[in-house]
Parts: C-alpha cells; structure tokens; sequence
C-alpha cells in the first residue's frame, strides 16, 4: 500500500512539473526611477504593481534615479530597467554632451508616457514674437532657464543648434540668461527681471501659471525648422491648447515640441523577457493610465514612439501583434 502511495505521489508531482509555464522562475528586476516620492518613482511603482498582478513570475524593485543617470546605469547592467527621456536617451546612444561615450546598449520598451510640454513664454506686450526674431535675428533678452546640465537646458542648446547658435553666443549679443529652478524662473518673470521663460512641464505647469499672476504672458510657437531638428531626439511636434492658461494672452492652441517618458533596459535581455514585460503593462493599459495623472491619455499606439533609441526585439514583437508595427 505505502508503495503505491509513493507511486502516485511521484505521478503527481510529474503532472504538477510538466503543466508548469517554462518561465515559471520568478525573475526580480530593478527599477532605476526619479528622487523618492517623485512621479517617475511613484508611476514605476504603480507600473511594478500592474505587472506583478498580470505576470507573477516577474517582480520589480524600484529604486531612486534621474534622467541623467539612468541611462547610464542600465547600460552597465547596474539595473535592468530604466526611466528615460527620449532626447537624453537618444544623446546617450550617440555618445552626445553630457555623455562621454556611446550607449548603445540602450533598448526601449515604450514610450510616450508621462508627457511634458516645452513652454517658451514672455510679456504678452512684449514685442518678440517669434523664435525666429529672438534667436535667428538674436534680438537681445532676458531669460530664465534651468540650471546648466538639466534637460531643460540641454533642449534649449539643440533648439539654439537649429539656429546655428549657442547660449555663449547670445550671451556676447547681449543676452542674459537667468538659471534656477522654476519657482526661481515664475518670480524672475513675475518681478520683471526676466523677459521671458523657457521651461519644460506638464499641463497646466503650476510654474507658468504662478508665472502669469500679476504679469500676462503669451506663449511663443516653436519654429518648424526647430522642430525638425529636434525630431531626431525622440522630441515631437505637439500643442499647447488655447485656455490651459487663463491668464495667458493666446487665443489659439501654441505649437510646441513635446516629449514623453520612455522605459528602456539592455540589449542583452532576454526577448522572451522584454515580450513578456511590454504585454503586462500595456495590456493593463487602463490600469496604467490610473498610477498618475500624467499618464491619463496613454494608449498602447503611444508605446513605439518618442524613444529616442532603438526599440527592444521582444517589444517590437509585441506590438506588431498589436497591429502598432508593420
């Protein structure tokens, strides 16, 4: 009796192997986000969460990081996974300032999320117009800017790029460029110190509206010949709707140049892996859309775009299943 227990014992547990997944070790990954308490580390948390629920096997951990470093911590394997900007993401690949050599082993899973606006803004009376007048014809300005090797700053160097020109060269035209943060930007516009701002935020951004409190502002267009320039850095053409400032002097939606937040990991990982990761959260896409208000508008069309690297095998895969792809 006791050995045909054993016997049916090891029938079970031969049954219970073989209908098992193949993936079914669990695999734990880190997550290279923004500052604690941060929307990039609040969202990867979220985003940790929803693929944890869809795919058991797969946890996440995430940690504290930046734009800035991120890239460079996936490439050296320092963590499988990676919050990036397209812009900085596509400068690390190229080996571009502040990078000082290629990081092409970046891939992407998705991008488009958590999407930022580039806003350009000055007196509502003022009678710079254009970014042509200010930085093509370089009529002198005051501006207010983030501090020198933030990526606000590094966008406003490719723009000024498009124009064949630099911020020492303005500077020696005579302009003056202000850095700080953008509580310091909104109170440098709003005491009159700054003839204008360039920043990059969400919409609304709390600083552009802080900014036009006391002091009407009108957002400048980008130029076309800018934005085609920035195109190669996983930036894209978007607007900034008409009446997301109350205060503010536009009475038409303001061309811009927009970027999103982009997931990226190694080229070494596994196809299998990335295919897996890239369905779990965009099939949750819902889901996803409710980590963070910044991620209310994205859909899973959003995730092969504004990368700013190449995208990861297994995400290709999933989404020419998708249809996204061809």
């Amino acid at each position: 009796m006791k050995s045909c227990v054993k016997g049916l014992a090891a029938v079970c547990v031969l049954v219970v192997v073989s209908v098992l997944p193949l993936h079914a070790q669990q695999v734990t990954l880190t997550w290279t986000a923004g500052g604690a308490g941060g929307g990039w580390y609040s969202i990867a948390g979220g985003i940790a969460a929803i693929v944890k629920e869809a795919d058991q096997e797969i946890v996440i951990k995430v940690v504290p990081g930046g734009g800035l470093q991120n890239p460079a911590v996936v490439a050296s394997k320092g963590a499988e996974i990676g919050w990036g900007l397209p812009f900085l993401n596509a400068a690390a690949y190229k080996g571009m300032a502040p990078f000082e050599k290629p990081l092409d082993e970046l891939r992407a899973l998705a991008g488009g999320m958590s999407m930022n606006y580039f806003h350009f803004y000055v007196d509502a009376e003022s009678p710079l117009n254009t970014m042509d007048e200010i930085f093509g014809q370089k009529k002198k300005a005051r501006l207010a800017i983030s501090q020198a090797g933030s990526s606000d700053t590094w966008v406003l160097e490719r723009v000024l790029d498009s124009y064949k020109t630099s911020i020492p060269d303005l500077e020696k035209a005579g302009f003056t460029f202000l850095r700080g943060n953008y509580a310091f930007q909104a109170n440098q516009f709003k005491d009159k110190n700054a003839d204008g701002v360039f920043t990059f935020l969400a919409i609304p951004g709390a600083a552009v509206t802080e900014a036009s409190v006391g002091r009407r502002l009108k957002l400048i267009d980008f130029s076309e010949s800018a934005l085609t320039h920035l195109e190669q850095f996983g930036i894209t053409k978007g607007k900034i709707p008409a009446g997301t400032y109350e205060k503010a002097a536009n009475t038409k939606d303001v061309v811009t140049a927009v970027a999103g937040s982009v997931i990226t990991v190694h080229k070494d990982m596994s196809e299998e892996l990335a295919y897996r990761l890239t369905k779990a959260f965009n099939d949750s896409y819902e889901k996803v859309r409710k980590v963070h208000s910044s991620m209310e508008t994205y859909e899973i069309k959003d995730g092969p775009t504004g990368t700013g690297v190449p995208l990861h095998p297994g995400a290709i895969k999933y989404y020419k299943e998708k249809g996204m792809l061809k």
